[in-house]
């Protein structure tokens, strides 16, 4: 299973970071999340069109680059298999309507995420998280190995459970330790929650993402995988 690091900042982090977004490599190819920009920062990247695209949930820094796709499978005659839960469902469908390419939403096959789903010989699940709209994570299974991704959320006892036992924990982290309360009442985690959840769940690496403002300060506890711009893992 490959990883690729395409964007890691939050909504109002430095620009040069890029929104949330994943591409995982299986037997098919998965984008997770889709902010603005990351069609463009997909293809910098040299990574090929998606078979599947995940959206955890409908906050701009993770939706809004989900037109371009949706256009560019009508130009390509490709299918877009879109997986995300109702309300994002919905917001991608208004989303489409009111960038004036509802033309091309016959192009896009929506997929309401539900407890599980299997496409081709790689599984998924799903767990809400604790976050100000309905959000989900998700959880990657191919060939024996397993990937969880967090989206946005502040300590969640679903998320360690869905994390249990996988090769790497992908988890956002909004602050520094000591800015617990703060993120929290957002529906974000600090890098030391994002610590304590990856030592709960029991997984061999944590990468943290959605940085903010301040650069990140990770206390010890677990191995740590830094994303960097492309930046690919192989678990």
């Amino acid at each position: 299973m490959e990883i690729y690091v395409i964007g890691y900042g939050g909504w109002i982090s430095n620009p040069l970071l890029g929104y949330p977004s994943l591409y995982i490599k299986t037997d098919i190819n998965i984008l997770i999340d889709a902010g603005e920009c990351t069609f463009a920062k997909m293809a910098t990247c040299h990574l090929p069109w998606p078979d599947v695209v995940f959206i955890s949930h409908k906050h701009g820094d993770h939706i809004l680059g989900l037109p371009t796709f949706i256009l560019m499978a009508r130009r390509l005659g490709k299918r877009l298999k879109i997986v995300a839960n109702k309300e994002t469902v919905e917001a991608a469908r208004a989303l489409a309507l009111i960038t004036g390419i509802e033309n091309a939403l016959q192009h896009v096959e929506f997929i309401e995420a539900e407890n599980a789903l299997r496409i081709g010989e790689t599984s998924f699940a799903f767990a809400a998280t604790a976050h100000p709209v309905p959000t989900l994570a998700i959880r990657v299974e191919h060939g024996g190995k397993c990937v969880t991704y967090s989206s946005d959320t502040s300590p969640s006892d679903k998320l360690i459970e869905l994390a249990r036992g996988c090769d790497l924990l992908i988890h956002e982290a909004s602050g520094n330790p000591g800015q617990e309360e703060e993120a929290h009442k957002v529906g974000h985690s600090t890098t030391a929650d994002a610590v304590n959840i990856a030592l709960k769940a029991g997984v061999k690496m944590l990468m943290p993402i959605h940085f903010y403002l301040e650069p990140p300060v990770v206390p010890q506890g677990v191995t740590i995988v830094v994303p960097t711009p492309c930046g690919k893992i192989v678990v």
